[in-house]
């Protein structure tokens, strides 16, 4: 089959965002606000608008049209969402709430800022949280004593968060100060009575719902079948642990007014004028197939590009693209999509181990078998063959929580809880889904708690120094992988309860992702035997919603016993 190369695949997916071939700016689109809305989305991200649209007229034109027109009215009746609208929604995510709050840093240890509540889908019961939104564009008067704030940054709500050290005047400590980086904060809500403890059933209904259908088509077709893209990985494809994310949580691109940012799509070479990074963005969430994807009572609640996440009932989860982790550079890349929105992808590393992978339409990894150099098939997970369903009640009660600081750990002591079975008394195994997603089952293993790694505000890039402190956890794991490549590591994100909960659970899944890169790229440790997974405030070591630094962290856990246990 002739392969079809990239631009031919990205300018399909421009087709179904614009509605016409890719690149072709026409008299008609000028006068489509909506179209002129979409090409106005593409044109602030650097390198994404099709090399024909003239962003100054895009721009000229919606101004127009503002002017000649009446603005429509702020508020509308909402509506349930439906799978034609969903694709609407990730373009443009529907938030209930305003900019949310960032986890803000404090010395040594960064903190949350000021939490707005999880959000809630409009026609379903409300969450635990309180969903009264802010008031819009108008700060309150500041309190006497409480710190001076920027002049277009309203006020924190007051909390119990402690107040930033270091100000020119006695703090209020009921208000502290909110960082330049940080977006607005919203206005005071009626605070959460009592922190929501995880409802293991809650999450098994979720799950099931999740997994409600039908097997996807890149496991059951020929090696042969579906529809085939090939690529070299360049290393400016990928992203390092260093560097920090395109956009921000919301979607916007960070520093877009830069010049270089500007002028990049000038300067590359790729005849489909996108950036490399948006381009993963695009093609690894499937944005073509997101109507089928999600379900009628799915809410876009944001979407960063890279990200999207979604709630249903109470419920969040978050897609993404499970083979960012295993693109390194100069590796060949060989992706067979399927009509379904799955695909299966195969990629060959230098050293000439074969990593083949299949994920569902929503970017779920499914299986992945990782053959060696020396021709050996190791089977790292297989979600494709059904599981059990996970009685709470047949699982061994912990006393205690079972985990480990790393910070304080010797190495011998690591690699005795890294090869922990921690599943006596279970006679079953579980579906890498089951493990990732319902806290009693992940939680027969140990933790290995990684709170050493100090990420500046709204960022989820590590500095070299603190990547360099992952030397003895690293070290031990590629250990552990030479001598069985069979294990599987489940990388954690956290964030304590402060900010609002979908940005929490974005934000660690983002940090999740940069502590697995640099354990590959500083250890060696090999990116398939990982897979990352962020859980926000949504599994506290401490149940608290003020910011409480232990439960802002990352972790590791061995979870090969889970996943083979018998």
């Amino acid at each position: 089959m002739t392969p079809i190369r990239n631009a031919t695949a990205l300018a399909s997916v421009l087709t179904f965002v614009i509605g016409t071939a890719a690149g072709a700016q026409s008299d008609a689109q000028l006068n489509d606000p909506e179209k002129l809305k979409m090409l106005e989305k593409l044109c602030a991200i650097p390198g994404a608008a099709p090399n024909d649209v003239d962003c100054d007229k895009v721009a000229e034109a919606l101004k127009a049209i503002d002017t000649a027109e009446p603005s429509a009215p702020d508020v509308a009746p909402e509506q349930q969402a439906t799978p034609k609208d969903a694709v609407d929604d990730v373009l443009n995510p529907q938030t209930d709430d305003k900019p949310e709050e960032p986890e803000q840093a404090e010395k040594p240890a960064q903190a949350d800022t000021p939490k707005a509540d999880p959000p809630a889908q409009a026609d379903a019961p409300p969450a635990a949280a309180s969903d009264t939104p802010p008031v819009a564009e108008t700060p309150p008067a500041p309190e006497p004593e409480a710190p001076e704030q920027q002049a277009d940054v309203p006020p924190a709500p007051a909390a119990d968060a402690p107040p930033v050290a270091e100000t020119p005047r006695a703090p209020d400590p009921e208000t502290p100060e909110v960082q330049a980086d940080a977006p607005p904060a919203p206005a005071a809500e009626t605070p959460r009575a009592e922190v929501a403890k995880p409802d293991p059933l809650a999450q098994i209904e979720a799950l099931r719902r999740q997994l409600d259908a039908p097997p996807a088509a890149a496991a059951d077709n020929a090696p042969d079948a579906g529809e085939l893209v090939e690529e070299t990985v360049d290393r400016d494809d990928v992203r390092r642990s260093s560097e920090d994310f395109q956009t921000d949580l919301s979607g916007n691109v960070k520093d877009k007014d830069k010049p270089e940012n500007r002028d990049k799509a000038k300067n590359d070479d790729d005849d489909d004028g996108l950036d490399p990074l948006a381009k993963m963005a695009i093609i690894g969430l499937g944005a073509v197939a997101l109507s089928e994807i999600l379900d009628k009572d799915d809410r876009v609640v944001s979407n960063s590009g890279d990200r999207v996440v979604v709630e249903q009932g109470g419920q969040f989860r978050v897609i993404r693209n499970d083979d960012v982790l295993l693109r390194r550079p100069g590796a060949e890349v060989e992706t067979r999509r399927f009509d379904d929105g799955s695909t299966r992808t195969r990629l060959t590393y230098e050293d000439g181990t074969v990593v083949e992978t299949i994920r569902a339409a929503d970017g779920r990894v499914l299986r992945r078998v990782r053959r060696l150099p020396d021709g050996t098939d190791v089977v790292l997970f297989d979600d494709t063959q059904a599981s059990p369903d996970v009685e709470i009640t047949e699982l061994p009660r912990a006393q205690e929580r079972n985990r480990v600081d790393y910070r304080d750990i010797e190495e011998d002591a690591l690699a005795r809880a890294l090869a922990a079975n921690g599943t006596s008394g279970v006679n079953r195994s579980f579906s890498l889904a089951q493990v990732r997603n319902i806290d009693a089952v992940r939680h027969l293993v140990p933790e290995i708690t990684v709170d050493t790694i100090q990420f500046e505000t709204n960022s989820a890039a590590i500095r070299v120094d603190e990547a360099e402190e992952l030397a003895a956890l690293g070290n031990a794991m590629r250990d552990a992988i030479d001598r069985n490549p069979a294990e599987v590591f489940l990388i954690e994100g956290h964030t304590d309860a402060v900010g609002s909960y979908a940005y929490n659970l974005a934000l660690s899944d983002r940090r999740a992702e940069s502590v697995a890169l640099a354990l590959t790229e500083y250890f060696e440790v090999p990116p398939e035997n990982m897979v990352l997974q962020g859980y926000g405030e949504g599994d506290l070591l401490v149940p608290t919603d003020v910011a409480e630094r232990a439960n802002r962290r990352a972790a590791v856990r061995r979870i090969t016993p889970l996943l083979t246990a018998r």
